[in-house]
């Protein structure tokens, strides 16, 4: 499993998906997040995510779908899948013991990582390989 630019001297545990990924998780202050984006195409009871890969098909969506950027099917290893709020809202997407995190459980990280304003950068991967300057 290709876990670029993750740092090497922290911990992390892990986790699978119904498609059969690994994710590596970290513990961020008293939680527990996932060091990579989601990508499975199924949902935690095994069926399958309805992949649309047309624009305008996706924007007039009113039932589940997912896609990875720029539609290329490649960019799901990087950058993990998009899915549309149809799909998170089932309550099904993520893997068994998982769930989205709500703006309690955002608002605890970014606290606890400094506020706002910088906690993003210190989520981020180092270097910029995959973020711009």
């Amino acid at each position: 499993m290709l876990y670029m630019n993750l740092n090497p001297w922290i911990e992390y545990g892990s986790m699978n998906d119904c498609d059969g990924n690994n994710y590596k998780t970290i513990q961020i202050g008293t939680q527990t997040w996932m060091a990579r984006n989601l990508k499975t195409t199924k949902y935690n009871d095994g069926t399958s995510i309805p992949i649309v890969t047309d624009a305008t098909a996706w924007r007039d969506l009113s039932t589940p779908a997912c896609c990875w950027q720029n539609n290329d099917p490649v960019r799901k290893v990087t950058y993990g899948v998009l899915y549309n709020w149809h799909t998170v809202n089932t309550g099904r997407l993520c893997p068994s013991g998982w769930h989205i995190p709500n703006d309690a459980e955002w608002t605890i990280l970014t606290d606890f990582l400094g506020g706002e304003n910088v906690a993003g950068g210190k989520l981020k991967e180092s270097g910029f390989s995959h973020w711009n300057s």
